[in-house]
């Protein structure tokens, strides 16, 4: 992934002199949940989100492109442990203090994807990408804890201190990302992307962002 990353930065340094850069604006909602390479919680429960950016499109003569950008993006997600949950063995108690557990995390995220344009007809183009993203979490608002014994509480996310035995996500999170957007009369723009995370945002379930995108833009 790394070795990615600078290769896609290095074609990005070397033909923007020649490339022609679009520019234009973004909105839209998501669909974010989070994985895991544990068996728990039980059930990760997908959630809606939105995200607004400014998206750089280079475009490397009539095909090619490396598309970037900055956008913020907010992501919820919601763990269940489940009813059964409060059997499990002993080792788990640290874990049975939070049978639910609410995320409501803003990111602002860098994609680099490169592209290939395929021209439908003279008013239509359709260009699908692939590359990677790096995103830093800034802000969360208090969201839903529910504790044992004690009903729903507050807690932040990225405050870097365990609430309950639960404890805070990372900020930095990066991974890999997919999209395809449709360009018509060379302005308008319906994009649909897909991120997964490589870093995990939590390594006690080895948690880790996947979001859907459908956002609606202008190109300048």
């Amino acid at each position: 992934m790394k070795k990615l990353f600078v290769f896609l930065a290095a074609m990005l340094y070397v033909c923007s002199a020649s490339a022609q850069v679009k520019i234009g604006i973004e909105a839209g909602a998501n669909l974010s949940r989070m994985v895991g390479s544990s068996s728990l919680p039980s059930e990760k429960k997908t959630k809606t989100g939105f995200q607004i950016g400014i998206t750089a499109d280079y475009e490397l003569g009539s095909h090619w492109a490396l598309m970037s950008g900055v956008s913020f993006i907010q992501r919820h997600g919601e763990l269940e442990l489940g009813e059964n949950y409060h059997s499990t063995p002993s080792q788990y108690e640290g874990y049975m203090r939070f049978p639910k557990v609410q995320t409501r995390i803003n990111y602002l995220q860098v994609p680099l994807k490169l592209g290939y344009k395929f021209h439908l007809n003279q008013h239509i183009h359709l260009l699908p990408s692939i590359g990677l993203y790096a995103a830093y979490g800034f802000g969360a608002g208090d969201c839903d804890l529910t504790v044992k014994d004690m009903g729903v509480t507050q807690w932040k996310p990225l405050e870097g201190k365990a609430e309950e035995g639960l404890k805070a996500f990372r900020r930095w999170d990066w991974g890999t990302t997919a999209g395809l957007k449709m360009i018509f009369n060379q302005h308008y723009t319906v994009s649909l992307d897909y991120s997964m995370g490589v870093k995990k945002m939590s390594k006690e379930y080895g948690l880790r962002n996947s979001t859907y995108q459908l956002s609606v833009g202008y190109r300048f």
